[in-house]
Parts: C-alpha cells; structure tokens; sequence
C-alpha cells in the first residue's frame, strides 16, 4: 500500500535504493534541498535582475530577457494631438547565451547510503552547492569587474589605494557618479571586498551612531547596512588580488597633468596590450602602444602624476595551446616568472587592438611554477592561439556600486533523463533552475550530479561604477 502512495519518480528512486528502507533518496527532496541552499549561499546572484522562464534549453542554447523601457519628461496642452504624448512600453531586448553550466558531481560510497537525509545533505550537498554558489557569485562579480570599467568617468576610488582615511571620499565620488549617470536611487547595492570592508569599518563615518544615525548597529554586528543611499554587503568573491603578481617595476622621466594622452617617457620597457598603473593615477590602465622607453596607455591620465612615478608594469605570460571561440573550460598558460601564479579574481586580457577582448578569473591552479590553469568568467569571445600573449590585470579591488538591473543573472531548466537507473529531476523557484540527477555504479556507490545552466548579460552599463579599491 505504501509503494501505491508514491509517485513514478520517487518509486524509481526507491527501487534503486533496494530493500534497505531508506526512501530519503527522494528526487524532489533533493532537487528542493539544492535550491534552497543556493539561494542561501549567492549574494550577488540575488541582488541582480533574474531573468527565468520554465522552457528547457540545452548549453549554447540563445534565449532573451529584457532591458527596461525608459520613459521621457512629456508636457502637453490643449491642442497636443494624443498620438504624440504615447510612450512605448515596449522593453529592448537582450539575447543572452547559455554558456555558463554549472555542474558539482560527485560519489556517495555503498556503506553511507543508509545515512539519514540530514547526514547525507551535511556531507555532500552543502559543500557542494557552496562551489556551485561561490562560482555563480565569481562569474557575476567577474563580469562586473570587466564589464564597467571602459572608461575613466565609470570609475570612483584608485587602484590599490582605499584607506580608512579615503574611503569615504570615494564612497562620495560613487554616489556622485551614480547620480549623473541618473540611477534610480532605489534599488542601489555596493558590494564590497573583505578588504574594502576592513577598511569602511575603520572610517569614524560609516560605524559613529551618531554619524550614521543607525543606534551603532555598524559597529555591533560589522554589517554596514545602508551606506550613502546604497544597500552594503561584503562579497568574498568581488574581484580582487593585492599580492603576488608578475611585476616588474618601471618609473617615468617626466611630470604629466591629469588628461595627458600623449606618450609617455618610461624608464624601461613594456610591450603593446599589458597592464600597467602609474602611481598617482591608479587606474587600470594598459598599453595601446610601446617601445623602449615609451609608452601610450589605452585612456588619458585620470589624474596628474609626478616625474618619477612608479609604474607598476604586469606581465604577459602566453596561451599554452589553442582554444577556439566559445570555449568555456580551463586554459593552461605558461611562461610566467617563476612563482608568480595566476589569481583568482585577476583580470585577465587576450588580444590587442578591436581583438582585446577582457576577462576575469574565477578559478586557478599552480600547475607548475611557471604555468597556470585557470578558468574565466565566461567562454572566450574570440579565439586563442598557442603562445598568444595573455595579459594579466593589476592589483586592486574591483568594488562595484550597481542597479539591480545593471546585469542579468538568466537560467533555464535542463532536460531531464530517466531510466537504465538513472534519476532526475528538476526545482524551479525565485528564477533560478537547478537540476539534480544520480545513477547507481557497480562497487562505487551513487553518482551524483548537480547542474545549473545560465547565462550572464549586461543590460545597462550606466547602472553600474567601479569602486576601486
């Protein structure tokens, strides 16, 4: 009577189970479980515009979401003919590629299969959907650390430099920004590196009671709730390296004012596409033109900078194979200095020229001491060929102050596959899709796969400004 009362899917699993009674292996139970601590586990995923619709795609499938209509200042008088007052509702709209798929697989072994549904999801699942959570956050925050920084006039703070003695300057400076930019004063988010946080919670501004007008709630829980009109969260995975990069440090002959764009007198050599940072200006600034002991950065001097400045020179290391278009696993480089690893949260560019195309890493391994592997925010826009240059970023925070519909976070649900023992199913809720699938294997246990499929789209590059940091 029992098996009468379940449903296909779950009788399914429980036959896989075999006879030991343990039905917590329930697909539903687990697909909903996996939301639910994904949406637990994202930050930034849950502060940008979610775009779901419950139609199955499959990776590389197009799909589209919408930017919002912007209305005019209109104004009329008796004689206005109607027809001109009308204002479209019509949204633009965004296709989106599904290139980011998420996917956590792993082996729950013979002798724990008879572990309790809590047992089971403490050990395996939660660890697991935090990668999954910590790679969606880092493919989002990556594509803001890369999407919003093309101009100087986007851009608040200086690389490398925010202090507890500045950061409220540049906290100012976003606000300023924003508002010319005309971003809805609602719906502003500032997520912050751990390092950016330490230093906001050392500014007498941001934690005096009587300064923030907050009864000292900043300084009781270290949370820094609203901050000059912006809701403030802490981002472990916002883009940032400070240490331990391939650098080599350079100066320049001669004073430049601020919005100089002419060439540069260096003392030493750089080559056409690295990323360089002159003290003074701190931006993340790379070279459009070069040769021995000159320089032309892609942008004017933001601010003025004085003879003998430090240039910060980071340097190019090479694609180890070659890796078409669209593709959107690991890339190995190499030649790098010695112990001088790629990084995650490292911007990472490829290209020269209308070819430059900008990533940011969200995964790297020291697979030698001169070669990385590592994995970028989303597949490559443009071919790369064995030992083409690649340019790593500078150090810095890449802050960012955003709209919620600035970026785009889209999913879809994945096909399911049942039978020859395999298990599937999928949870949708809050614009998020997930799927959850197992398979039973001879002596190894149960294999399980969690699997996300998305796509990342900017929709206004005005809703957004870089705090460097």
């Amino acid at each position: 009577m029992l098996e009468m009362l379940k449903s296909p899917v779950q009788l399914a699993c429980y036959d896989i189970v075999g006879d030991s009674g343990n039905d917590c292996f329930i697909p539903e139970l687990w697909a909903n479980e996996t939301l639910a601590l994904l949406t637990e586990n994202m930050v930034v995923a849950n502060l940008v515009h979610r775009d779901f619709e419950d139609n199955v795609k499959e990776f590389g499938d197009v799909v589209h979401t919408r930017k919002p209509a912007e209305s005019k200042i209109k104004r009329r008088t008796d004689d206005t003919t109607a027809s001109t007052l009308n204002q479209s509702t019509t949204s633009t709209d965004v296709p989106v590629t599904l290139n980011q798929w998420f996917n956590q697989t792993f082996t729950i072994k013979p002798g724990e299969m008879s572990l309790s549904f809590k047992n089971l999801v403490d050990t395996y699942l939660v660890p697991r959907v935090k990668v999954m959570a910590r790679g969606i956050d880092r493919a989002l925050l990556g594509r803001a650390a890369n999407a919003f920084t093309s101009t100087a006039a986007k851009r608040a703070g200086r690389l490398a430099a925010l202090a507890s003695d500045n950061v409220y300057g540049y906290c100012v400076e976003l606000d300023k920004i924003m508002n010319e930019n005309k971003v809805p004063e609602d719906g502003r988010n500032l997520l912050l590196a751990p390092s950016a946080k330490a230093q906001m919670l050392q500014c007498d501004k941001f934690v005096k009671a009587n300064e923030r007008g907050d009864g000292g709630m900043a300084l009781a829980t270290a949370k820094l709730g609203t901050v000059l009109g912006f809701d403030t969260y802490m981002a472990q995975n916002v883009s940032s390296v400070m240490t331990g990069a391939d650098i080599e440090l350079l100066s320049i002959t001669e004073p430049h004012a601020a919005e100089y764009a002419s060439t540069l007198e260096i003392a030493g050599t750089a080559y056409v596409g690295e990323f360089v940072n002159i003290a003074g200006n701190d931006q993340p600034t790379y070279l459009t033109d070069a040769s021995t002991g000159a320089m032309i950065l892609n942008e004017a001097l933001k601010y003025a900078v004085l003879d003998n400045a430090v240039v910060t020179h980071y340097m190019k290391c090479a694609a180890n194979a070659t890796y078409a278009a669209g593709y959107s696993e690991d890339i190995v480089l190499k030649s790098h200095t010695s112990g001088k690893n790629i990084q995650v949260g490292q911007l990472l560019a490829f290209g020269t020229g209308a070819n430059r195309r900008t990533y940011t890493v969200i995964e790297a391994e020291a697979t030698s001491v001169t070669t990385s592997t590592v994995l970028l925010d989303r597949p490559l826009e443009i071919g790369v060929t064995a030992d083409d240059a690649a340019f790593p970023g500078p150090y810095g925070s890449f802050n960012i102050g955003m709209h919620r519909n600035a970026l785009a976070l889209v999913t879809r649900p994945l096909v399911t596959v049942s039978g020859a023992g395999m298990v599937c199913q999928v949870a949708s809720a809050n614009g998020l899709s997930v799927r959850i699938a197992w398979q039973d294997v001879i002596n190894e246990g149960r294999k399980v796969a969690i699997d996300m499929l998305a796509g990342v789209a900017v929709l206004d590059s005005d809703l957004a400004v870089q705090l460097l940091g």
